[in-house]
């Protein structure tokens, strides 16, 4: 029972792995660009003259007109990816993510002081006089990076706020496709886990019978020599 358990959740897990993420790798890079996004103030170096003066209208201007939203799964085709500014460029549309690596980019080229926020949802860039709103609140950040170094809190994001953002952007934006595959995983693996033990079983019914099918032969074989045995003797006398 354990091993079919274990087989059941190695399946799952290595489908669901490869169902969203197809090449790992931009899982594990994800990961690291979140402790250390990559800014690149010479990849917008191009951007800067046609950019509003004060950080507020460069920030509308950069996702009005640079980063036009648009979910990881259209982008990249996964659920969750944490692009380089050269990349973000190139396609010209991202989530919160792209817009995020995009805006500390021109902000260090243009030396605006600013700082890093990160929500269990969201990814955002703050600065002196920028307008909170119920998404972007400092009192939602978990982790905030700036010169002066990190600083790490008990977000107040509302639950169901967090709910609804990762649900829209990791189950309603994906493909068709994609959820096909993602909810076969359970069932075909509860197949591949009953198809294996019934192998098992069968393979030890056989190796049961086999032995029993032996067993009885030494004994055919013993009585046989015993039975030729006795007739010699009697031949003798």
């Amino acid at each position: 029972m354990k091993k079919r358990i274990a087989v059941v959740v190695v399946f799952v897990s290595l489908w669901t792995l490869f169902v969203l993420y197809p090449n790992p790798y931009r899982l594990g890079v994800s990961g690291a660009r979140i402790v250390k996004p990559v800014i690149n103030p010479d990849a917008v170096s191009h951007l800067l003259e046609e950019l509003p003066e004060t950080p507020g209208e460069i920030e509308a201007y950069v996702l009005r007109e640079i980063v036009p939203y648009q979910y990881d799964w259209q982008s990249y085709g996964v659920p969750f990816y944490f692009p380089r500014v050269e990349e973000v460029l190139a396609r010209g549309r991202g989530d919160c993510k792209s817009r995020f690596v995009v805006l500390a980019s021109i902000f260090e080229a243009l030396d605006i002081p600013y700082e890093r926020s990160f929500s269990l949802s969201h990814f955002w860039i703050t600065y002196e006089g920028k307008e909170e709103s119920s998404m972007e609140s400092v009192e939602n950040a978990f982790l905030v990076q700036g010169d002066e170094g990190v600083s790490l809190q008990i977000p107040r994001e509302s639950l169901q706020d967090t709910y609804d953002t990762l649900r829209a952007g990791f189950w309603d934006a994906m493909p068709g496709h994609r959820k096909g595959l993602l909810l076969m995983g359970p069932p075909l693996s509860l197949f591949i886990s009953a198809f294996v033990t019934a192998k098992e079983q069968g393979a030890y019914r056989f190796r049961g019978k086999a032995l029993v099918f032996s067993n009885q032969l030494k004994a055919t074989l013993k009585e046989s020599r015993e039975s030729s045995e006795e007739n010699t003797q009697t031949n003798e006398a």
